[in-house]
């Protein structure tokens, strides 16, 4: 007899190649659910709390601080140990005093970065704009709608924890401060100096610079996170 639906499990050994764990170690690992991150560039909450965090040692530990209702993503109380988390999202865990931030290494794998307090605020990159019967609709890179919201793809919003609210567009222009996503330069920031569009035979190039040089990637590789000393300081 078939097995319906998709695998709940997953063997470490062809764990996602922007998770950072060994493979060796366990033969099974947790495998994020669909959410508002793609597979690609998420990990389970349960490897964060117990594999990065370090808040738990089994997954055992892990499930029952999830169950409590101990853990919330983004200011949202999260019970799934597959819940997906991403880029720039915000785990907090209260009544620890324990507050993260996900982040991305050199290459392009994600890390778990501990704050100092929690975090009311991330940034969500605008990815596809459509028009729709109630206007205008922009989608960003961690699943979330807004219409009525003026912004280009390219584009970031400074959203308010847990609300939702967007508080302020970040325009992708010159002098916009970026975070690198991908390249050589990936997890680096930097100031956008420059955007040469796109053509039919080569994408949208933007000129940066940081401290040590000056160097170019393509847009797809920017994610804007503010301006001048605006920018989030937990990126640091």
């Amino acid at each position: 007899m078939s097995t319906k639906g998709e695998s709940k499990s997953s063997k470490a050994i062809s764990m996602p190649k922007q998770i950072n764990l060994g493979r060796k170690g366990n033969y099974w690992t947790i495998k994020a659910k669909s959410g508002p991150h793609d597979k690609e560039t998420s990990m389970a909450l349960g490897l964060v709390i117990r594999d990065f965090a370090k808040v738990a040692t089994t997954l055992r530990e892990a499930k029952e601080i999830l169950n409590n209702g101990e853990v919330k993503v983004n200011g949202v109380i999260r019970t799934s140990h597959q819940f997906p988390t991403g880029i720039f999202d915000v785990v907090s865990i209260e009544n620890q005093k324990l507050y993260f931030r996900i982040l991305l290494d050199d290459k392009q794998r994600l890390l778990v970065k501990k704050l100092d307090k929690n975090s009311l605020e991330k940034v969500s990159k605008v990815t596809s704009k459509t028009m729709t019967g109630k206007g205008i609709q922009i989608t960003t890179n961690d699943g979330r709608v807004y219409t009525g919201v003026k912004a280009s793809v390219g584009d970031s919003l400074k959203i308010k924890l847990p609300e939702g609210k967007v508080e302020e567009v970040l325009e992708f222009k010159e002098g916009a401060v970026a975070y690198l996503t991908k390249g050589a330069h990936c997890s680096e920031m930097a100031n956008v100096k420059g955007i040469v569009e796109g053509t039919a035979r080569r994408a949208k190039l933007v000129k940066l610079s940081n401290e040590k040089e000056d160097f170019e990637t393509i847009a797809e590789n920017v994610f804007v996170i503010g301006k001048g000393k605006a920018a989030l300081m937990e990126m640091h």
